[in-house]
Protein backbone atom coordinates (compact mmCIF):
# COMPACT_ATOMS: atom_id res chain seq x y z
CA UNK A 1 0.00 0.00 0.00
CA UNK A 2 1.25 3.39 -0.83
CA UNK A 3 0.22 6.61 0.87
CA UNK A 4 -1.26 9.45 -0.86
CA UNK A 5 0.43 12.95 -0.80
CA UNK A 6 -1.10 15.22 1.24
CA UNK A 7 -2.84 17.58 -0.87
CA UNK A 8 -2.76 21.08 0.38
CA UNK A 9 -5.77 23.33 -0.20
CA UNK A 10 -4.96 27.10 -1.78
CA UNK A 11 -4.79 29.38 1.28
CA UNK A 12 -8.23 31.69 1.16
CA UNK A 13 -7.96 35.35 2.84
CA UNK A 14 -10.53 38.09 2.54
CA UNK A 15 -9.63 42.02 2.76
CA UNK A 16 -11.71 44.34 4.45
CA UNK A 17 -12.18 47.92 4.11
CA UNK A 18 -12.95 49.42 7.87
CA UNK A 19 -13.65 52.68 7.91
CA UNK A 20 -13.35 55.73 5.49
CA UNK A 21 -10.07 56.42 3.77
CA UNK A 22 -9.01 59.79 2.27
CA UNK A 23 -7.31 57.66 -1.32
CA UNK A 24 -10.88 55.52 -1.50
CA UNK A 25 -9.98 51.63 -1.31
CA UNK A 26 -6.87 51.29 -3.57
CA UNK A 27 -4.57 49.81 -0.67
CA UNK A 28 -7.39 47.25 0.12
CA UNK A 29 -7.36 46.13 -3.90
CA UNK A 30 -3.57 46.55 -3.96
CA UNK A 31 -3.16 44.19 -1.30
CA UNK A 32 -5.54 41.99 -2.95
CA UNK A 33 -4.05 41.49 -5.94
CA UNK A 34 -0.59 41.04 -4.60
CA UNK A 35 -1.74 38.14 -1.92
CA UNK A 36 -2.94 36.97 -5.37
CA UNK A 37 0.27 36.84 -6.77
CA UNK A 38 1.77 35.18 -4.20
CA UNK A 39 -0.93 31.97 -4.35
CA UNK A 40 -3.20 33.24 -1.67
CA UNK A 41 -6.79 33.46 -2.94
CA UNK A 42 -7.49 36.67 -2.10
CA UNK A 43 -11.38 38.38 -2.29
CA UNK A 44 -12.04 42.08 -1.75
CA UNK A 45 -15.33 42.06 -0.06
CA UNK A 46 -15.00 45.60 0.24
CA UNK A 47 -16.32 47.81 3.46
CA UNK A 48 -17.75 46.25 6.28
CA UNK A 49 -18.29 48.51 9.67
CA UNK A 50 -19.60 45.39 11.95
CA UNK A 51 -17.56 42.29 13.22
CA UNK A 52 -20.56 40.46 12.76
CA UNK A 53 -20.47 41.01 9.46
CA UNK A 54 -16.85 40.06 8.71
CA UNK A 55 -17.66 37.33 10.46
CA UNK A 56 -20.55 35.96 8.18
CA UNK A 57 -18.66 36.66 5.14
CA UNK A 58 -15.40 34.49 6.55
CA UNK A 59 -17.98 31.35 7.13
CA UNK A 60 -19.13 31.99 3.99
CA UNK A 61 -16.02 31.92 2.22
CA UNK A 62 -14.43 29.52 4.37
CA UNK A 63 -11.58 31.99 4.67
CA UNK A 64 -8.17 31.37 6.38
CA UNK A 65 -7.27 34.55 6.98
CA UNK A 66 -9.00 38.32 7.08
CA UNK A 67 -6.72 40.88 5.98
CA UNK A 68 -8.41 44.37 7.32
CA UNK A 69 -6.98 47.69 6.12
CA UNK A 70 -8.60 50.00 8.49
CA UNK A 71 -9.12 53.63 8.71
CA UNK A 72 -8.75 55.50 11.69
CA UNK A 73 -9.34 54.51 15.07
CA UNK A 74 -12.31 52.50 15.71
CA UNK A 75 -9.79 49.38 15.24
CA UNK A 76 -9.79 48.03 18.61
CA UNK A 77 -13.54 47.97 19.26
CA UNK A 78 -14.26 46.09 15.96
CA UNK A 79 -10.81 43.96 16.56
CA UNK A 80 -12.30 42.86 19.56
CA UNK A 81 -15.98 41.59 18.65
CA UNK A 82 -14.66 40.24 15.46
CA UNK A 83 -12.34 37.75 17.87
CA UNK A 84 -15.63 37.02 20.32
CA UNK A 85 -17.53 36.44 16.38
CA UNK A 86 -15.09 33.86 15.47
CA UNK A 87 -14.79 32.42 18.48
CA UNK A 88 -18.52 31.89 18.30
CA UNK A 89 -18.64 30.46 14.99
CA UNK A 90 -16.32 28.08 15.90
CA UNK A 91 -13.19 29.52 13.45
CA UNK A 92 -10.60 30.10 15.93
CA UNK A 93 -7.86 29.06 13.82
CA UNK A 94 -8.65 32.42 11.24
CA UNK A 95 -5.46 34.52 11.21
CA UNK A 96 -6.32 38.29 11.21
CA UNK A 97 -3.66 40.61 9.75
CA UNK A 98 -4.08 44.96 10.66
CA UNK A 99 -3.01 47.30 7.35
CA UNK A 100 -3.44 50.75 8.32
CA UNK A 101 -4.15 52.93 5.58
CA UNK A 102 -4.97 56.84 5.56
Amino acid sequence: MTATPAVRRTRRALVVMVGTPRTGDRSARALTESLGELGVEATYVGHHESAASIAAKVAEERADAVELCMCGSAGVPLLRDLLRQLLEIGRRDVSIVVHRVD
